[in-house]
């Protein structure tokens, strides 16, 4: 059956390109390629709502977004297959290889961690993720942990790597939830709790560490509700922001009740690090 393939072109490119992959997701579109510029979409003909599709950039746009695609319909292929040709393992110094079961392993990591995002979603490759994984690796954590945000559950996989105790993963998108506990199994790790939600899931337990890869309107939403399940002297590890945002994440945690702790820069994103007083 023949494919419709989007070739769209986003600006920002970051969160934009993420968002648009959450949303078009939601309407049946069954595969993504990231590109320089944004993001290809496929979808089989027969399914394609371009009024929906409209309706995801207009919300876009008003968000500020420039966005712009063009249609055509592409030739029938294993897209599974084409997206694992232009997929490679992701190599965080000599820290952490994230790859992929059709990947061969590789000596020289202290960390190696097995993920199948299925065409939709990064493993690592974004600057966020792999300043996070630093974090996670070179700064002493303790459980209880939680992962929000955690799509793949990455980050979760590689804080029970690391030896950490009682992890929870929390995503509120359906793609996500469903994929996190192959991607344990994968990893041989079968105690993770993986939650479909967001912040409002959170109740009375108390965390040593939470992780939150999301992006700067849900951080400045949520810290707040991160520092009221966090114990005294817990951590805090954000990321999802540019470089010029982090002044704003700055004042909204240290009203929270965070103390900064540093934070790691690459390609303007940022990765911030708090404690708790």
């Amino acid at each position: 059956m023949a494919h419709a393939v989007l070739l769209i072109k986003v600006r920002p490119i970051e969160p934009g390109r993420e968002i648009l992959i959450s949303d078009l997701s939601d309407i049946d579109f069954e595969g993504f390629l990231e590109t320089e510029e944004g993001v290809d979409a496929y979808i089989e003909e027969s399914e394609l709502d371009m009024k929906k599709v409209e309706e995801v950039f207009n919300q876009m746009r008003e968000a500020e977004f420039e966005v712009s695609c063009t249609y055509s319909v592409a030739e029938e292929k294993n897209w599974n297959e084409e997206w694992e040709k232009n997929f490679d393992p992701v190599e965080i110094k000599d820290l952490c290889r994230i790859r992929a079961p059709f990947h061969d392993s590789k000596a020289g990591f202290k960390k190696e961690i097995l993920i199948m995002p299925k065409m939709s979603f990064g493993t690592g490759h974004h600057a966020t993720t792999s300043m996070m994984v630093e974090n996670l690796m070179t700064v002493k954590t303790e459980g209880p942990l939680l992962d929000m945000g955690s799509g793949t559950a990455v980050l979760a996989i590689l804080a029970r790597k690391l030896g950490v105790e009682d992890v929870t993963a929390i995503d509120i998108d359906d793609w996500a939830f469903e994929n996190a506990p192959d991607n344990c199994e994968l990893n041989n790790i079968d105690d993770i709790v993986i939650l479909q939600g967001d912040a409002s899931l959170l109740g009375k337990k108390k965390f040593n560490t939470v992780l939150a890869n999301i992006n700067r309107n849900v951080l400045l939403e949520d810290i707040p509700i991160y520092a009221s399940v966090l114990n005294k002297n817990g951590q805090l590890f954000v990321s999802g922001f540019y470089v010029e945002d982090l002044p704003m994440i700055l004042e909204v945690a240290v009203r929270s009740g965070f103390i900064f702790n540093g934070n790691l820069t690459q390609n303007n994103w940022v990765s911030a690090r708090f404690i708790k007083q």
